[in-house]
C-alpha cells in the first residue's frame, strides 16, 4: 500500500490542500481533533480517488469524521 505523506502547515487560506500526484497532503496543525479528522479524510479522499467532486468529497471527510469520533479516535501527542 502507497503511504500518503503528511505536512503540517499553516496556511492562513484554508485548513488542507492536497497534492494527488505527489501522494502529500497538509494540514493546519491548530486544528481542534474533530475538524482535522474531517479535513484529514476530505484531502486523503482528493489523493486516493481524485475523479470524486468537491460535494462527494466533502460528505465523506465529514460522515467518516462522525463515525471515527463517535467510535472515540482522537489525536495523541506523538507528534506523527
Amino acid at each position: 500500500m502507497r503511504k500518503i505523506r503528511i505536512a503540517r502547515k499553516r496556511n492562513p487560506r484554508v485548513w488542507g490542500l492536497a497534492f494527488p500526484d505527489e501522494w502529500r497532503i497538509e494540514l493546519d496543525p491548530e486544528l481542534h481533533d474533530k475538524t482535522l479528522i474531517d479535513i484529514a479524510t476530505h484531502e486523503v479522499a482528493h489523493v486516493v480517488i481524485p475523479d470524486l467532486d468537491e460535494s462527494a468529497v466533502d460528505r465523506l471527510g465529514k460522515h467518516v469524521a462522525d463515525v471515527l469520533w463517535r467510535l472515540g479516535f482522537r489525536r495523541e501527542d506523538d507528534g506523527e
